[in-house]
């Protein structure tokens, strides 16, 4: 009985394994490619709490699974926002972009124990090849269209990219990091020909975050790579890396001038925020617009500051001082504030913007995360979004946080 018992936990093992690789797979594709595959592969994941009997299991109360739910918050406080909302049916939406923060969670602590190092790193793997491959598509468009694209950058236009190109540029600041790991600790890459397949994606993917010049995705670069240098300043004494700070400077100068995309986008982004300093108007200026929605959101969020205007009417409030206030600005442009960090103060005032922030602060006081490139990738690149984008009001947004931040935090757990 007790070998059949034995043979039953790893055929068990052996399926959440495949269950898991399968459902991460589909997600990470639809990231890509279709919003329907993200939904069913986060669902998948969400299923293993009941296909792994997570019911059954222990919840400790300490860091080390509170950390798996450090979002819920965000979500509770959404869902109690409705107590002072009266549209119904844009808090609804809100809500329901928000659910994976809930079920996500739960399935990879359903099976944290039983996930081995093998499939995290093939999934990582997935996603790296996944950036590279549609990176290098948008890099070859750039080049057939050179002479005009490297133009549009003037005019707030951008390479075309597969998604969204501000979350793409997040995608690849990640994949760049989540490289350096694979390189130096995966289970799948181990031999001098797979490292150096790594180590190639990784510089492509850190030469085209240049290219691109997306700045959501630079800062998030380049905010991830001198947090990282501190830490390991101070794990390991050793100051010469300090070194390593004007070095990058002096490389994102270089690439100023040396990449024309990125030297057009720096003198548009200029242009744009001074017509926003300056008090003229923003109609149809990317920057200066989404400045202007900073502006109002503020504002709005003042008129109620401790609770905010309610979780589902921020919409509704913003159009109305547009509508009062800025003739000028077409209807097209009118914004949501183009800040998660102003969009939860307009929304859900001081209150809900100092749970907020707990909760982007807890992960940091775990020594593991911290310490771990890919969580640390993950987390700030997230984080630095908040400050122009409502990175999590777009499904997108919550996949960066619920799903990649898990992918890299299960890896933690994984068995070798």
């Amino acid at each position: 009985m007790m070998k059949l018992s034995g043979k039953n936990i790893q055929i068990n093992i052996a399926f959440i394994n495949n269950w898991f690789l399968i459902a991460g797979c589909l997600a990470l594709v639809g990231i890509f490619f279709s919003r329907a595959m993200i939904s069913i592969g986060m669902i998948g994941i969400a299923l293993l709490y009941f296909l792994d009997r997570g019911w059954a299991k222990s919840f400790t109360w300490k860091q080390e699974d509170l950390q798996w739910f450090a979002g819920l918050p965000i979500l509770i406080i959404y869902l109690i926002g409705v107590l002072w909302t009266d549209d119904y049916s844009y808090w609804t939406e809100r809500v329901q972009v928000k659910i994976p923060l809930l079920f996500l969670p739960l399935g990879f602590w359903a099976v944290k124990d039983s996930i081995t190092r093998a499939t995290i790193d093939v999934l990582i793997m997935i996603f790296i090849s996944l950036c590279a491959a549609t990176a290098l598509g948008s890099f070859i468009y750039y080049l057939l269209h050179y002479k005009e694209i490297t133009e549009s950058y003037k005019h707030a236009k951008t390479i075309p990219t597969i998604i969204e190109h501000i979350r793409y540029s997040l995608l690849l600041t990640i994949a760049f990091f989540a490289s350096i790991q694979a390189y130096l600790t995966s289970s799948v890459m181990v031999t001098k020909v797979q490292k150096g397949i790594v180590a190639g994606l990784g510089i492509f993917l850190f030469l085209f975050l240049h290219v691109l010049s997306i700045r959501s995705g630079l800062l998030a670069l380049y905010t991830t790579c001198f947090l990282w240098l501190i830490i390991q300043v101070f794990k390991s004494g050793n100051k010469k890396l300090l070194l390593l700070f004007p070095a990058a400077a002096a490389f994102l100068v270089a690439m100023y001038f040396f990449v024309p995309s990125l030297h057009n986008k720096v003198n548009y982004m200029v242009r744009d925020v001074n017509q926003f300093v300056t008090g003229k108007s923003v109609n149809n200026y990317s920057d200066g617009n989404r400045l202007l929605s900073m502006k109002i959101g503020v504002e709005v969020g003042m008129q109620h500051p401790w609770i905010g205007v309610g979780s589902g009417d921020v919409q509704q409030e913003m159009n109305a001082v547009y509508k009062k206030e800025y003739p000028d600005i077409d209807e097209h442009n009118w914004l949501i504030p183009h800040s998660q960090f102003v969009y939860i103060f307009t929304a859900l005032g001081i209150i809900g913007f100092v749970i907020f922030m707990i909760c982007l602060i807890y992960p940091f006081l775990n020594k593991e995360v911290s310490l771990d490139i890919f969580c640390m990738a993950v987390l700030v690149s997230t984080y630095t979004s908040y400050l122009s984008e409502a990175t999590l009001e777009l499904q997108q947004g919550i996949v960066l946080v619920s799903l990649l931040f898990g992918m890299a935090y299960i890896r933690l757990f994984s068995k070798e």
